[in-house]
This record gives structure tokens, sequence and C-alpha cells, in this order.
């Protein structure tokens, strides 16, 4: 049989605080897009919601992306009355640390802007995404919310394109932001991709809702085009033309 012809039924999920699509087997009980769900994924249960209630993919196809992405699991049920009171108390906990982590970073003094907060029931602590023009020594604010909030800590830096995954939002285009939606990994954007789709050099025009260039200049290219732009980018005398 052609592979082609080999299909499996899936659905496209997202984790609570990760905006990457991942898919698995369709239960066989019916699902909408946006419905939360309980899913088993490598050996623990978390919440989801439902991205994509159904999709056809080639087996072969399917194989691949379990691979890359090693996410095996299954979707278990729709959330119920019990399952949305219980995260409601999990997001809770994790409003009242955001605004006790940023109320230490004002303390602290620190240069960095506080974007999102996740309580990991498995491993009993808080993780803290942030943003800053440059590195930070966050090690005494690290103590500070230890031993405020009595339980592990972990920090991580992100970039202006990454913190838009966590705040949404939609394009001049009228779809939701592509970092939110399509795109699975962010690149580097850079100018002289506008140049070569002829398009004015109007920065409020070109620039997303995270002060960057908007991602969809990259892959509106065709990859030939991309390398060429690359390979020709020393020859660009423009000061502007940087990596943003």
């Amino acid at each position: 049989m052609n592979i082609t012809e080999e299909k499996v039924k899936l659905v496209g999920i997202a984790f609570r605080k990760n905006v990457k699509t991942y898919y698995l087997p369709k239960p066989h009980f019916p699902v909408k897009l946006f419905d939360r769900v309980v899913v088993e994924v490598n050996g623990s249960l978390q919440f989801a919601t439902i991205r994509r209630p159904s999709i056809n993919m080639d087996v072969k196809r399917w194989d691949i992306i379990r691979a890359r992405d090693n996410v095996i699991g299954r979707v278990l049920r729709v959330a119920n009355e019990k399952d949305l009171s219980y995260l409601s108390k999990i997001e809770e906990k994790e409003n009242s640390a955001f605004e006790v982590c940023r109320k230490k970073i004002k303390e602290h003094g620190l240069p960095m802007h506080l974007v999102a907060s996740e309580w990991s029931e498995k491993e009993k602590k808080y993780i803290f995404y942030f943003t800053a023009d440059s590195r930070v020594d966050f090690r005494e604010l690290v103590k500070d919310l230890v031993k405020t909030l009595n339980s592990k800590i972990q920090l991580w830096q992100v970039g202006a394109r990454d913190a838009m995954r966590f705040f949404g939002g939609y394009g001049p285009c009228g779809y939701p932001l592509c970092c939110t939606n399509s795109l699975r990994h962010l690149e580097s954007v850079e100018l002289s991709f506008a140049r070569m789709q002829n398009l004015p050099m109007n920065t409020a025009k070109i620039t997303g809702a995270c002060g960057k260039l908007v991602c969809c200049l990259r892959y509106e290219l065709n990859l030939n085009d991309i390398n060429k732009g690359e390979n020709n980018e020393k020859d660009i005398k423009s000061g502007n033309n940087r990596p943003v």
C-alpha cells in the first residue's frame, strides 16, 4: 500500500503556557475547538486546549513529528467541573505568585519585566518568565522568592518574540499572531526581506506587536530568495539592515 494512503486520525492540542501544537490520536468521544481537555502525556496528566478538532495525517509524517516532539499520549476526557475547579485554583496560585515576584523584582531594583508565571505540580516549583535588555543577576531574587513562596523557583529569560506567545493577539492582517498560531520556531527577521518583496520601508507597517519586524516577512519568501538575501547581505550598505 502507498504510504500516503495510510492515514491516522489526530487532534491538535496546546498545553497551558505553551502555544505549540502537538498531535495526539483522536479520542472516541467528540471534541470541539477550544475545548479544555485532560491528557495523559509521557506518563503524567496535564491540561490542554483543543487547537484542531480533527485532522488526517500520513502515518509516516506523524512518526516523524512524534520523534521530533517526544510527546506520546492520549486525550482522556473533556475537562469536567471538578477538573476546571482544580485548574482555576492552579491559575489563582500562579496569579498570586506573579504579583509576589513582580513586587520582589521592584524591591531588588532589577531591570527586568515579568511576563508570566507557571506552577509545575509534578515538580512542585514555580517558573517565572521575564524579558530584559541584557543579562540579569537574579540570584538574590531567587533566594527571596524561595523564602517567600516556600517552593522551588526557576527563572527563564525570553526574547520579545517569545514573550508575545504568552500575551497573544492579532496582527494587522486580522489573523492571530503567527508566533501564537503557526510558527513552532522563531527566527531572526531582516529588513532585506522586506526589500526583496518591494514593500515600503515604513517600520510602522512591518513591525509586529512585539516591536520587532513581523515574522511573515521571512516565510513569505521562498527558500532560494532567503538564501540569496542572506548571502548578499554584506553588499547592502544600509546600517538598518541588521537581524532584529
